[in-house]
């Protein structure tokens, strides 16, 4: 595109009104279509709208498909959007990933974890799981961000118009090591000095051990919240409680985040500690916390005594943190 080309784009764009506010209904659009998380959703769409050197579409091209596109859940400014990153899967410009993991819908054209396998170049298929959908049993299989894209490039190239079933799953994630402490806050499972002294020292809690205590910081730490997202009958029982190590910001200007603090081994975090029974109940909170969050090794300080424990640290990017 030439310069002059390319501003007449930017004043095209200027001049197309947008909402100052962002509307739940488009909020959804974007995380149904685009797999994104509500905060990630907001924030694609205003860096879209702000970009005024974007490519727009003709009217005549959106009378043409609006009527197709629209029943597939789209308006015109997701379906230029989902041109754009169409153009970024295929190379013609740098095309972001979005990270994290998802889970698809098996399905015509991509109906089994092996055609999946085939279609994104993976060593292995991905592993599947089963649920109750409206019309019965439904088939997903789980990806990361990379297959997410090749199988998005690769429908919107052999099947125009077919609309993959897609969601992120905004869970925190869990990867404890059984060979080392990582990850713990704020230590370096890699320093002489924390590494274990022999082949029969176990890191505690494991990846797979219940009942183990857990350390809240925000707002799981509110009774009324933890039971109520828990599902429990009676008052959940929460013991005050610190831990060392670690210091806490905010992400989004709101949410309460914990990153190591390394440098102030002494420096304290109070909040509540409780003792999560379950895999289910870990994995509801684990859906709490989101993504942003990984579940991290630490010690727990009450006045009952130190437990080996478990708490949410931040796993995003530390500029984000206020």
């Amino acid at each position: 595109m030439d310069l002059l080309a390319e501003l007449e784009s930017m004043a095209l764009n200027v001049s197309v009104v947008q909402e100052d506010t962002i509307s739940e209904r488009d909020i959804a659009r974007w995380q149904r279509i685009f797999g994104y998380a509500k905060p990630e959703a907001v924030r694609r769409i205003e860096e879209y709208r702000s970009n005024y050197s974007k490519t727009r579409i003709t009217d005549e091209l959106w009378d043409t498909v609006k009527s197709r596109k629209e029943a597939e859940g789209y308006d015109r400014e997701a379906y230029e959007y989902s041109l754009k990153n169409q153009q970024q899967a295929r190379g013609l410009t740098a095309a972001p990933c979005v990270s994290g993991t998802f889970i698809m819908q098996l399905t015509w054209p991509l109906d089994s974890p092996e055609k999946v396998k085939d279609v994104a170049g993976l060593k292995e298929a991905p592993s599947m799981a089963t649920g109750a959908g409206d019309h019965g049993q439904v088939d997903f299989c789980q990806i990361d961000g990379v297959t997410r894209v090749k199988l998005l490039d690769w429908v919107a190239e052999h099947h125009g118009g077919f609309q993959l079933t897609i969601v992120r799953l905004i869970k925190a994630k869990k990867s404890l090591c059984s060979q080392s402490i990582a990850p713990t806050l704020a230590l370096d499972a890699t320093m002489p000095q924390n590494r274990l002294d022999d082949d029969k020292d176990i890191p505690r809690p494991l990846q797979d051990e219940y009942p183990v205590w857990y350390f809240f910081y925000g707002t799981l730490g509110n009774p009324e919240v933890l039971k109520h997202h828990l599902n429990l009958d009676t008052e959940p029982s929460l013991v005050p409680a610190h831990i060392e190590g670690g210091e806490v910001g905010l992400w989004s200007g709101k949410y309460k985040a914990l990153v190591d603090s390394p440098g102030s081994a002494n420096m304290k975090v109070v909040g509540s500690a409780f003792l999560v029974r379950s895999r289910d109940e870990e994995d509801a909170l684990r859906f709490y916390e989101t993504d942003k969050y990984e579940v991290v090794r630490c010690r727990i300080l009450t006045e009952q005594g130190i437990f080996r424990g478990l708490t949410f640290r931040f796993d995003g990017v530390p500029k984000d943190l206020g």
